[in-house]
């Protein structure tokens, strides 16, 4: 919309790390000043951008991942920046910190420790931009990965951050994240806050899978999948065919992205449990062939209604930008959602391995499975994982979001609380508010501003410690 913030642009280093490569490029960010006077002692909000949609200008007016921020504005005066993370900003050319993303070795820069330099340097130069002074403390936003990267600003440069507040931020790094769809299967059961998940629907959907694991074995099995599912019997034989068919579920189960309100055929917990326990439209298989078939009614339909929008000249090789956030699993954080035998995860178990979800680290990227683990293993020395040490981190998670199972779901300190909220999809508590909200998710909005608000009342620098010898 025009109507929202246009893009500004900072001047960032192309590597933090390298005092020897004097390479700069722009990074877009946006400002909403509507409630902040100049020369104030007013808080500054930052809103950390990552791997999702493009960022614009709705980051600081309507946003998906920061509104908690941009609806506290109008009570603290604050000023509210949304920054937006190196690479992810390459579906613009003039904002990407390399000319070619498909030059070998493009995506070196391309990291949290980088993305962490930038909100640094971001710091540094909105502070003379905008004329702030020590009395004005920034409080760091994010949900999901940015989460992460609010929280470590926070962490890693106190000097700089005073508060953060860290929503679904899966901390701990992990290679093969189990807990993924253990938690989407456990949300299936959920009843309250509007969720209307069951014991009864969350069984319906493992026996239909492990039905469809019995049938892939039998030529008569293939023939009534053939039937039910499209495709050829003879299909079904394939191994590959089957880890896409079944490995990671027959249809979407929304957890993550579970939504109590929307109004889609099959898009949430409670509709697709009302399929799934109706007895009267077959057994678990045949019902698992209904939810998918509604939902691919639902998605043809959403398409033809989709609006095109107005793009930017990308960075030639930036693609679909799926690559960036992939190099970055590789690199530094694992997170392979797997179905492992005897887990609890409810699709076709055995079919999604290790190997299989993390096979493009070596074909995209010729980065081994052993050098991904290790990795993995230096970002939670780094970072401190799920028991960081510090001060001043909220951390925020749901219950039915499945990232809740590598984040920090119960303080660790007084001044590193948590809140857990019931029944609460991936940080659903800051998306803009909407009067059909969660009353969980209504409550937890509270609980931010005045623990972010009992902060900003304290002094910048803890109280000095004088040792007596």
């Amino acid at each position: 919309s025009s109507a929202w913030p246009q893009p500004r642009f900072a001047t960032q280093r192309q590597d933090h790390l390298d005092g020897s490569n004097a390479k700069m490029w722009k990074q877009a960010y946006y400002v909403n000043d509507t409630f902040w006077k100049a020369g104030s002692s007013a808080p500054v909000f930052l809103c950390i951008g990552g791997e999702g949609p493009p960022m614009d200008g709705s980051a600081v007016v309507d946003s998906v991942h920061c509104n908690v921020a941009v609806e506290w504005c109008r009570e603290t005066g604050a000023l509210m920046f949304a920054l937006e993370h190196r690479y992810y900003g390459c579906h613009n050319s003039e904002a990407c910190p390399v000319a070619n993303l498909s030059e070998p070795g493009a995506l070196r820069f391309q990291s949290s420790r980088q993305a962490l330099g930038d909100i640094a340097g971001f710091v540094e130069y909105a502070t003379q931009e905008f004329a702030l002074s020590s009395a004005n403390r920034w409080v760091t936003f994010g949900g999901s990965y940015p989460g992460m990267l609010a929280g470590w600003a926070r962490l890693k440069f106190p000097h700089l951050i005073h508060a953060s507040v860290s929503s679904s931020a899966p901390v701990r790094a992990e290679l093969e994240m189990r807990g993924y769809n253990d938690v989407v299967a456990q949300a299936y059961a959920v009843a309250h806050e509007r969720v209307r998940g069951s014991p009864a629907c969350r069984q319906a959907i493992a026996e239909g899978h492990r039905k469809i694991g019995d049938l892939f074995a039998s030529e008569q099995g293939r023939g009534r999948l053939a039937t039910l599912f499209g495709e050829a019997a003879a299909w079904y034989a394939e191994k590959g065919n089957q880890v896409g068919f079944a490995g990671q579920g027959v249809a979407q189960f929304p957890a993550q992205s579970n939504d109590p309100t929307c109004d889609e055929a099959m898009c949430n917990i409670a509709k697709i449990c009302v399929e799934m326990t109706n007895v009267s439209i077959g057994d678990e298989v045949q019902r698992l062939a209904e939810v998918r078939c509604m939902q691919a009614q639902a998605a043809a339909t959403r398409r033809l209604a989709s609006p095109v929008r107005a793009a930017k000249t990308p960075t030639p090789g930036y693609g679909n930008g799926d690559q960036l956030w992939a190099w970055q699993t590789c690199t530094e954080f694992g997170f392979y959602q797997t179905c492992a035998q005897g887990s609890q995860c409810f699709y076709k178990q055995g079919l999604a391995t290790l190997d299989e979800e993390m096979s493009f680290c070596g074909s995209m990227f010729n980065i081994s499975n052993a050098v991904v683990a290790s990795n993995i293993a230096h970002s939670n020395a780094y970072y401190g994982a799920d028991h960081p040490q510090g001060s001043r981190v909220l951390y925020v998670n749901g219950e039915v979001d499945p990232w809740h199972a590598n984040s920090i779901n119960a303080p660790l300190a007084p001044a590193l609380p948590a809140l857990y909220v019931d029944g609460a999809s991936h940080h659903a508590w800051t998306h803009p508010s909407l009067k059909s909200d969660q009353d969980s998710v209504v409550a937890v909005r509270a609980k931010i501003r005045a623990m972010v608000g009992k902060w900003l009342a304290e002094p910048a620098h803890e109280a000095n410690v004088t040792l007596h010898i």
